[in-house]
Parts: structure tokens; C-alpha cells; sequence
């Protein structure tokens, strides 16, 4: 007995669609037809109720409804976003809101049409599904139909994770066994759009590999003007979602948010807010999709007009807004007071997460473009530019400074010197030191800042006051910044094997003797490696002394300092220890992570310490 019957076809080059009947009797009832004209169009009926395809889009009638995966980093309904279990998006064809009440109703009005374009940028940007149900007239309302629909499979088709993995087959016998109706046939189509499902599988491909989307390139064969750049952002952000060690960094931020709806994100929420950003630079998440979870989660309305309680950079930015752009006596440049004013107070709204700068701009730009219409003066139009320009190269200069300091195997391309030395030249020409002030010093000073990241720092900082001296050429400092990233290479080359050698810390490493053991050991299994080719002229005493170094410092915390914190809840020990021992946080973080799991010790626990940590250190900072 034939379950289902499956169609796959194509609408011009860039649509492809999968259709299912499934059902009783399907072999002999009559559902489609491939209309002939001069262009592609294929339609799929029964009872009531059709789908039409065709080259624009898809027109429906009768009953039934589209969905599809969610696509994290949009606007997406608070309630989706908090339930776990949800993860797709459903839209019922008749279906309002009541404004008053905000009841779902269905009304009679069930006709319409899609085009492409829509489809996938309000649903997924790879694949939709449409569906209807003909069911022998059980129902003769289309309302009453589309009600019944929704009740009985609306969880399913909100929370499959068939959906996303495309397995609409298997899907539809669900769809049916969820419904009840032995007699009501199913059709549903998976419509796909095929350039942005092979860039999206070449973003899954390179990020698995790399952890980076940098250099996706997608076959020569393939169009790639095809996939317009606002869906090629929104695949991207959803492929390094989907990767696990994303999903738990961003559910945690949603998490945590979540908690603070409605009321003052408190110093602890924010403090653990923050570590989450830190940690999320390491795989290049965008920070734009933690923006995009308080603007939904939070949903704090800001006005334009100041406020009392503003911090002083928001206070003094509307203040220089106002008064230079705005006002009746208009100075059409900005000082360099001025301008270094804005810098400042940009970098602290972004240090405390604060989006009223933002806002406090858009506002700003939106007024001088409205007067320069009305007043034919574009004078402070070009002033306004003057400044955004600049804001951009704050933003380009704090992304490169933030990727050496806080991802492994990071270097600069020639260009990108070029670029950084640029943008110094026009900080330094507004004030000496501004340079160090807004971008160098205060990541050196953050906590998760990486040792190797560190000293890529100090090297950019020295090169580019040398060619400011003409004392180096940018290939210069490209070449110090890339020999730093190739000793960091072999140390952690180096340092994998020696991991890999031990199922414990060795206690020979507290003896000369052991520790020069240990290292022909790990001389010996270099010399035999071939991975480690590229990095074995990097490899001398120095970088092997390096790792043991190391070694005993992760051994003596875990084996005496750690018990100890935990058992005297001593956070001064553990702030002592990660101040002088040279460990990056993140080594030291997962070295308390895998000791608590192999002991089955609560995670609570491992909070509450690094909770005492940050309040004992905020004690002492204060």
C-alpha cells in the first residue's frame, strides 16, 4: 500500500521544491498538474484548498499555513525565544490577533500570495514549507478548519527539529499521526532556495573547520552575487549559533536576560553578562546577536529627550549633539574637544552596554537629514558624516585590537597594519595618547585577555610608533606580529602533545631529572610527528621550558591551590593565583571545569567561587 507520493522539481534556477501527498489512497486520487505555458508554474490541490507555484512566488487558497526553521539573530516573538522546545516559525493562513485581548482568531480571508523574495527573508533563508489538508469536507468552514489544524498539530510543527533537517517525509507521516483524521490527506511542499542553501553548507563546512567565516567561498560554478548580502549576514549569524559551544554561550545570555526582564540588570547579571561577551570574541560571534536579545528580551523604551538619571557620557554626548548640530547658532565643525568628547563617551556606553548612544545618534542623524532637506543646508550633513566616518573607524580599529587579544592564531595582513596605522594618525591628530587610551590599554587590562594576545599587543603598539618614527616599514610590523603567532602556534603544539602524554600531571616535573626526561620525551615524539612540521623550527628550550612552566603551575593549581579555594571558599587565593601565575583565564576556567566534572561536584559550586572571586575583587578595586 503506497503511504505517500514524493515529487521534487525546480522553478527557474533558483527555487527547488520537494512536495508530499501523503494519505489514504493517494495512488489513485488526482493532486497536480504542471501547467504548460512559457514559464514554469506547477500546482498541487485538493478539496477546497490549493498551493500554486510559479516563477515570482506562491499563491494559496482554502487552508493550511508556512513555516519553517527559525533563524536565530532576528526578531523573533519573546515567547519563542524563551521556550527551548521551539524552534520553528508558524504562520495560519486566515489568522489574526485581537489588539485588545491578543486572542488568535481565524477568519475566512485565507487567500493570498508570496513572492520568493518575502518568503525567505521573513522565513528561512533556505527552506519554507507550505502545507493544506484535504479532508473529505470534516470541515465545510475554513475557519473552523484552520482552528482544528492548529490545536492538533501546531505544537509539532512548532517544535520538530525534522523541520530544519529537512526530513519532510518523515515529517508528514508525523504530521498525520499527530492530526487523528484517517481520512484527511496531507500536502506539503519544501520550497529551497538553492544559492543561499549552498552558501549556508559552505558557512557550515568552513566554520566546523576553522571556526571562521572569513574565508568562505562557495563553488566557481555557482552565482554568488546571487545570495544579497542581508541573507548571507543572516545565514552566517545562524551557522555560528547552531554550533554547540555558541548555542550554549548565547542561551545562557538569553537566559540571564530573561531573568532581568522588567526590572535593572543587577552588578552580578551584568558581570556574568560581560564574561559572556569576552568568551564569545574566541569564535567570532557578532556581538550584534546579543544586541538583538535585549532589544527583544528587554524591551526598554528610551526616549530621545534627556533624562535625570543618564550616566555623563549620554548627558554630555546630547549636549554636544544638540548644541553643535542643532541648534539655531550652529557651529558647523565639531572640535576636537568635541570629537574626543564623543570617543570617549562611545567607548563607555559600549563598556557598560549601554545602547542610548546609539539611539541618541540615529535620533541625531535623522533630524539634520530632515532640516538639510527642508533648508537645502548640508553643511552639518557633511560635519554629521565627518563623525559617523569616524565612529567607523573606532568600530574597525576595536574589532582588529579586540581579534589579537582574544583569539588564538591571529595575525594582521599588511593592509590591515596599513588601516590601523591610518586610523592612529587621525586619534593622535585630536589628542596624543588617544590612540593607547581607547583601545590598547583597556583590553590589556581585561582579565581574559591572552597571554599570546598580549604580546602581539605590546608588538603592534611598537610598530606603529616606529613607523610613526620612520624607523619600520608596515611589512615590518605585520612580520613581528606574524613571528609572535608562530611561537604561539608551536606553544600550543607543543603543549597539546604534552597533554596527550599524560593521563595525570607527572611528579617528576618537580625534579630536574623528570623535567629533562620529559623533555626528550616530547623532543622525541615531535621529531616523529608530521602535523607538526610547519611549527618545528619555532620549537627551541626556551618554548619547551615554556610548557613545563605551565604544566606544573595547571598541576600545582589543581592539586593543592584549588582544594584548598574550594574548601575554604578563599577567593583572595584564586585572585592571587590568576593575577601572578601567567595562566590565561580561559586555561585556568577550564582547568576548574573538567576538575568539578571529573568529581561530580555540583556546577553551583563553581558559580559561587568565581562569584566570591568578583565581588572580592570589585571589593579591593573599590
Amino acid at each position: 500500500m503506497i503511504g505517500a507520493i514524493v515529487h521534487q522539481g525546480f522553478i527557474g534556477k533558483e527555487i527547488e521544491y520537494f512536495a508530499v501527498v501523503a494519505g489514504p489512497d493517494v495512488d489513485r486520487r488526482f493532486f497536480f498538474e504542471q501547467i504548460s505555458t512559457s514559464r514554469d508554474v506547477v500546482r498541487y490541490f485538493g478539496g477546497s484548498a490549493e498551493v500554486t507555484l510559479n516563477p515570482e512566488g506562491l499563491r494559496f487558497r482554502g487552508n493550511g499555513g508556512i513555516f519553517g526553521e527559525y533563524m536565530f539573530g532576528g526578531h523573533l516573538p519573546v515567547g519563542d525565544l524563551l521556550n527551548d522546545e521551539v524552534v520553528n516559525r508558524l504562520v495560519m493562513f486566515g489568522a489574526t490577533t485581537d489588539p485588545a485581548t491578543r486572542e488568535l482568531r481565524f477568519t475566512l480571508n485565507t487567500e493570498g500570495f508570496e513572492n520568493y523574495d518575502n518568503l525567505f527573508l521573513q522565513g528561512n533563508a533556505v527552506a519554507n514549507y507550505v502545507f493544506f489538508l484535504d479532508d473529505r469536507k470534516k470541515y465545510d468552514d475554513a475557519a473552523d478548519r484552520q482552528e482544528a489544524t492548529l490545536k492538533s498539530i501546531g505544537k509539532l510543527l512548532k517544535r520538530s527539529r525534522r523541520v530544519g533537517a529537512g526530513n519532510f517525509l518523515a515529517l508528514s507521516h508525523e504530521i498525520l499521526e499527530t492530526l487523528e483524521e484517517p481520512e484527511t490527506t496531507l500536502v506539503m511542499l519544501r520550497i529551497v532556495h538553492r544559492a543561499n542553501q549552498r552558501f549556508s553548507e559552505a558557512c557550515r563546512s568552513a566554520y566546523a573547520e576553522t571556526r571562521s567565516l572569513a574565508g568562505v567561498q562557495i563553488p566557481a560554478d555557482d552565482d554568488a552575487d546571487t545570495v544579497e548580502p542581508y541573507q548571507r549576514e543572516r545565514i552566517q549569524i545562524d551557522v555560528i549559533y547552531h554550533h554547540p559551544d555558541n548555542q550554549e554561550l548565547i542561551d545562557e545570555y538569553k537566559r540571564i536576560l530573561a531573568s532581568c526582564a522588567g526590572s535593572i540588570i543587577n552588578p552580578s547579571a551584568r558581570a556574568r553578562l560581560m564574561r559572556l561577551r569576552t568568551l564569545s570574541l574566541r569564535n567570532e560571534v557578532p556581538l550584534s546577536i546579543f544586541d538583538t536579545l535585549e532589544d527583544i528580551l528587554l524591551q526598554e523604551p528610551r526616549a530621545v529627550v534627556a533624562k535625570e538619571d543618564e550616566p555623563d557620557y549620554i548627558q554630555t554626548t546630547r549636549e554636544i549633539l544638540v548644541s553643535f548640530l542643532l541648534g539655531k547658532r550652529i557651529t558647523r565643525k565639531l572640535s576636537s574637544l568635541d570629537l574626543v568628547q564623543l570617543m570617549e563617551n562611545k567607548q563607555k556606553a559600549a563598556a557598560n552596554r549601554d545602547q542610548t548612544f546609539e539611539e541618541v545618534l540615529l535620533e541625531t542623524g535623522r533630524l539634520i537629514d530632515e532640516i538639510g532637506r527642508e533648508e537645502e543646508d548640508f553643511e552639518r550633513l557633511e560635519s554629521f558624516g565627518e563623525l559617523v566616518t569616524l565612529f567607523d573607524r573606532i568600530d574597525h580599529t576595536a574589532t582588529l585590537v579586540n581579534r589579537l587579544a582574544f583569539m588564538d592564531d591571529v595575525e594582521l595582513t599588511q593592509e590591515q597594519v596599513r588601516s590601523l596605522f591610518g586610523n592612529l594618525q587621525a586619534f593622535e591628530s585630536l589628542r596624543r595618547g588617544l590612540f593607547q587610551q581607547l583601545f590598547i590599554d583597556p583590553v590589556l587590562s581585561n582579565e581574559y585577555a591572552l597571554a599570546y594576545g598580549k604580546k602581539k599587543l605590546y608588538a603592534l603598539t611598537l610598530g606603529m610608533l616606529a613607523l610613526d618614527n620612520n624607523e619600520a616599514s608596515i611589512a615590518d610590523v605585520a612580520e613581528s606580529i606574524r613571528g609572535i603567532n608562530g611561537s604561539e602556534r608551536a606553544y600550543f603544539a607543543v603543549y597539546n602533545v604534552a597533554r596527550r602524554r599524560m593521563s595525570n600531571f607527572y611528579l617528576e616535573l618537580n625534579t630536574p631529572e623528570g623535567r629533562d626526561t620529559f623533555r626528550r620525551e616530547i623532543r622525541a615524539e615531535i621529531e616523529v610527528d608530521s602535523e607538526l612540521q610547519e611549527v618545528r623550527e619555532a620549537i627551541d628550550e626556551s618554548l619547551l621550558e615554556e610548557v613545563i612552566t605551565k604544566i606544573r603551575l595547571e598541576a600545582f593549581y589543581i592539586n593543592q591551590l584549588l582544594p584548598r579555594i574550594i574548601d575554604d571558599q578563599d577567593a583572595k587565593l584564586r585572585n592571587d593565583f590568576l593575577s601572578n601565575s601567567g595562566l590565561d583565564r580561559f586555561q585556568v576556567e577550564e582547568l576548574e571545569s573538567e576538575y568539578f566534572e571529573m568529581r561530580a561536584f555540583p556546577p553551583q559550586l563553581l558559580e559561587a567561587i568565581r562569584s566570591s572571586f568578583a565581588s572580592a575583587k570589585n571589593n579591593v578595586t573599590t
